[in-house]
Order: C-alpha cells, then structure tokens, then sequence
C-alpha cells in the first residue's frame, strides 16, 4: 500500500522509504547488500516482513532515489 492513514502507517510505502534511505545514508557505505541492508533497516525500525521491505526497496528505485551496482548491491541516487 502506498497511502494508509487508517490502519497502520509503519506499512506505507513512504514511511519505508524514508527509513530504508536514512539506514542507508547512515551505513556509511557505498553500497550495500540488500540482505544486510534488511538486517540493518530490522534494528533500526518497526519489524515489517520482508515483502513489505521489498516493496519500499521497488519504491525507491521508481522514484529514481535508489540504484543497483554491478553486483546487485544498492545505493543511493545522488
């Protein structure tokens, strides 16, 4: 769900972006493995399966805020 202002906001797609790019940018890596980005995001956040991580991850990369490197590791869009 992009958009849910009833039931449970930790599950829209904007608010798991916003935390998969503040995990992100505070990795302080170039790019990371999406496994140990999951890892990193599942301490930081509220506990959201892995579909929904996924699907903020999918998000991301539409809205052009994310990238994959030549190995499949995802970074930042500067």
């Amino acid at each position: 769900m992009i958009i849910d202002d009833v039931s449970e906001p930790q599950k829209s797609l904007y608010v798991i972006g916003a935390s998969i790019i503040l995990v992100l940018r505070e990795s302080n890596e170039k790019s990371v493995d999406p496994i140990r980005l999951f890892d990193l995001f599942h301490n930081r956040t509220n506990k959201i399966s892995l579909t929904y991580f996924y699907l903020g991850l999918d998000w991301l990369y539409l809205l052009n805020a994310i990238e994959l490197d030549s190995f499949g590791n995802i970074k930042l869009c500067r």
